[in-house]
């Protein structure tokens, strides 16, 4: 079963400052989106040693450029009922 967090950054990207949705799906890869940068991403395991799915590991990764932008990512973020498409916070 896969986990989504929303979180806000604080960041001022927008009004709304910087919305992530993040989803970590069972085979231990980790999706997000940005919605107010309309950026997303995906992190494996390989590219974090000791990730723990939770805010501050998301936007380490996210902050640190490791992570990468894929067809995955792009759909769990930009297509309808993609996993992190929706804004729920």
């Amino acid at each position: 079963m896969s986990k989504t967090i929303h979180f806000n950054t604080g960041r001022l990207y927008s009004a709304a400052g910087q919305r992530i949705t993040a989803t970590l799906h069972e085979d231990g890869h980790v999706t997000f989106f940005d919605h107010d940068r309309m950026v997303d991403g995906e992190i494996t395991f390989e590219d974090l040693r000791d990730f723990v799915f939770d805010q501050e590991s998301v936007m380490r990764a996210y902050d640190n450029h490791r992570a990468h932008n894929t067809i995955r990512s792009w759909s769990d973020g930009m297509q309808r009922g993609g996993c992190n498409a929706k804004w729920e916070g």
